[in-house]
């Protein structure tokens, strides 16, 4: 079958500050179904032109489109449009997989695929080519004389059987880290932790499904081929296990792959464990993104983080040792958050002196238990605006100009500071704040800790 995947463009607040990474996920579906000799082109609208409202869509057999929470009111044009055009249209991703029944409901596809993809989309096709409109697939939604018929998704268990994802297209993208050409890729599935506002384990479910070392390192190769010096590892959790980390690290060195690379951890897993730190600052990692959240230990039960804030500044502490540095993570307008608490994270996001601080806004995404505690207290159904820089629900503590205002002002605190002018430079400050609202109009500096 002649099968359209598509990748709607995000204009979020990050993807301007040049976080545009190839779609694994449905780079990862491409290449299962070429293998299955399916023809397949896929579109990413973040760096390939694609004018979807005229667009034939009557040239493919399907349509298929992978969405989160801010890209969805693009999605839904897009499936409309092709949809109306009499092409079988399907809707996957973190947003679709939660929220499917609404959009069946509202027609805005034929089917939904829920949790991973690759094996789902294929037995669907398989379905069509045989003329079953209604199969009963795991992980598969649809709707049928007004009724949904879902069936759970099952996780794929062997990561090593799927082919490499699909990077016919990866040459679009002009992503750098370290100075150096960069890619992403997973080498494992899943999370065991549960946090209030991330549906990563709903997604992927909590056992941590791995790819064999062997089996990354071959792919590693293969990216070295193409001309890479650089790698994201876009794992939930890519120290979870320390052995096998230290063992990939060890792998990479051995192969003189001569990557530079950044992944994400959590802090707890850091502590204590010089083995791990010296093989992968050996093999090249140069910087670890680490969700601090709060300074608030409160804030972080609220957040079901399982860690406390007093190991913060000893984990950073101990990475610079190693020359790894670290992108400090921060979540404002916690529940429990109050203009106190949030500048005294604020002020302790600039006293790790991390390499790189990000704030975002609690944000309760489809999917997740912080959204359905607070699903009937949205202020907004627009989609677009949980993008983690608007608040999008009725605060006890604030209104959205108000933690708008807030979360401004940290940004400018800490990028402001003399040190991370002199490491990132006054471009990228301006880059931060730029189409945001500049209200001036409230003061701009911290007492200091």
């Amino acid at each position: 079958m002649k099968v359209l995947l598509i990748n709607p463009a995000h204009r979020g607040y990050y993807f301007r500050l040049g976080a545009v990474y190839p779609p694994l996920g449905l780079m990862y579906i491409s290449s299962v179904l070429k293998r299955a000799n399916h023809c397949v082109t896929l579109i990413d609208m973040n760096v390939q032109p694609f004018d979807w409202q005229k667009f034939d869509y009557s040239d493919f057999d399907v349509v298929g489109i992978s969405t989160d929470t801010p890209r969805f009111p693009l999605a839904k044009q897009i499936a409309l449009r092709a949809k109306n055009r009499g092409t079988i249209t399907v809707l996957g991703g973190p947003h679709a997989s939660a929220e499917y029944e609404s959009i069946l409901k509202e027609g805005i596809c034929d089917y939904v695929v829920l949790g991973e993809g690759e094996h789902t989309f294929l037995q669907l096709l398989e379905s069509l080519e045989h003329g079953e409109p209604h199969p009963q697939i795991d992980g598969l939604a649809y709707l049928s004389e007004g009724e949904i018929f879902a069936r759970p998704p099952k996780f794929a268990q062997s990561l090593d059987e799927l082919p490499f994802p699909d990077r016919e297209n990866v040459k679009l993208y002009k992503t750098k880290f370290s100075g150096r050409p960069a890619t992403s890729m997973v080498t494992s599935r899943g999370c065991p932790f549960d946090c209030e506002f991330c549906s990563a384990s709903q997604f992927m479910g909590r056992r941590i499904r791995e790819r064999s070392v062997e089996n990354v390192l071959e792919e590693l190769e293969l990216i070295k081929k193409m001309g890479y010096g650089s790698v994201i590892f876009f794992d939930d959790n890519f120290t979870l296990n320390t052995k096998r980390t230290i063992k990939l690290c060890e792998g990479m060195l051995k192969r003189n792959l001569n990557f530079r690379w950044w992944a994400f951890a959590r802090a707890d897993e850091l502590l204590n464990r010089k083995d791990l730190l010296e093989a992968m600052s050996k093999s090249g990692c140069k910087m670890l993104f680490i969700g601090f959240e709060s300074a608030e230990d409160n804030v972080l039960k609220e957040y079901k983080k399982g860690l406390s804030s007093s190991i913060a500044l000893e984990v950073v502490k101990l990475l610079k040792k190693y020359r790894i540095d670290v992108f400090a993570s921060f979540v404002l307008g916690a529940l429990n958050d109050t203009k106190e608490t949030i500048m005294k994270t604020i002020r302790f996001a600039k006293k790790l002196k991390a390499s790189i601080v990000q704030f975002s806004i609690l944000t309760p995404y489809p999917g997740t238990r912080l959204y359905e505690n607070l699903k009937n207290k949205l202020l907004s159904r627009d989609f677009s605006l949980f993008d983690g820089t608007h608040l999008v629900f009725e605060h006890p503590r604030f209104s959205p100009s108000e933690l708008n205002k807030i979360f401004i002002k940290a940004y400018y605190y800490v990028y402001s500071s003399p040190r991370m002018i002199f490491k990132r430079g006054i471009p990228f400050l301006l880059k931060l704040l730029k189409n945001r609202e500049k209200d001036r109009s409230f003061d701009l500096s911290f007492g200091e800790t």
